[in-house]
């Protein structure tokens, strides 16, 4: 029997049937609105990167930074996680997926005072059509941001953007997944490694690479081999070869390095 699918209007679901008994459900999720929030902010001129410092999304412009919160429905959680942005971004948006039946009735206008109140935005993301709704401008937050703690963490947010080489990280997803300034450093030290066998902090230094995270190994993935000479830890090559493509990307970088460069 062919495929086919049945919508259900008040679910975030689709239900692909096969035969009468047997079907398989698909549920959508929050990073499935990822690649259509990212390209209605690119269209309008926005470097976007996503899963920084635990924000879902940033968009930034200029000296701009827009933060964005993802949850498949409205709850007292996002608006918590997104009042909690305002600390560190200019303007912040909650994102969820466009209701299927949507009326601007006394729910609705309760709903938008509530937003209003907390200066906050709201964009509907319709998956099936691709389209990104802005329904609610945020407003800036009556904050001091010339509060040094706020200044401090903007500065972090933007920094570990401009830092990152790779933008593969999908808003939503798992977070031990998510591809950091920090890990991308440390993959730099795994190409050095497979090139060269060895690797001192001092040669990371000279790279202008992260030279703590070898003592740190955060990941396991090195293994001291003498006083501040360190080797792979291959046992958890499976863990590291899952980021082949941007180990393979560095080891080209580092490819014409004098051998002696990183030999003691």
């Amino acid at each position: 029997m062919g495929l086919f699918f049945i919508k259900f209007s008040f679910t975030n679901k689709i239900i692909y049937m096969q035969s009468s008994i047997k079907y398989k459900e698909v549920v959508m999720k929050e990073k499935d609105m990822y690649p259509f929030i990212k390209d209605y902010y690119e269209e309008r001129g926005f470097k976007v990167s996503a899963e920084v410092r635990d924000i879902d999304i940033i968009a930034e412009k200029e000296k701009l930074l827009i933060g964005i919160e993802m949850k498949k429905n409205l709850t007292v959680y996002l608006l918590t996680q997104a009042v909690l942005r305002q600390r560190s971004c200019d303007l912040v948006y909650i994102a969820v997926f466009k209701p299927k039946i949507f009326k601007k009735n006394k729910t609705h206008r309760e709903m938008i005072y509530l937003l209003k109140r907390l200066s906050l935005g709201l964009l509907y993301v319709d998956v099936e059509k691709g389209i990104v709704m802005e329904v609610l401008e945020p407003t800036y937050f009556d904050l001091d941001k010339t509060k040094k703690r706020f200044i401090n963490e903007k500065r972090k947010i933007l920094l570990e953007s401009e830092k990152r080489i790779f933008n593969d990280n999908i808003g939503g997803q798992n977070k031990k997944r998510v591809l950091t300034s920090y890990k991308e450093d440390t993959l730099k030290a795994i190409a050095l490694l497979e090139l060269y066998e060895i690797v001192r902090p001092k040669d990371l230094k000279e790279l202008k690479i992260n030279h703590s995270l070898l003592s740190r190994n955060y990941y396991n993935w090195f293994k001291r081999k003498e006083h501040g000479i360190y080797i792979l830890n291959k046992s958890m090559a499976h863990d590291y070869d899952e980021y082949r493509y941007v180990i393979d990307y560095f080891k080209n970088e580092y490819k014409d390095l004098k051998l002696n460069e990183l030999k003691p």
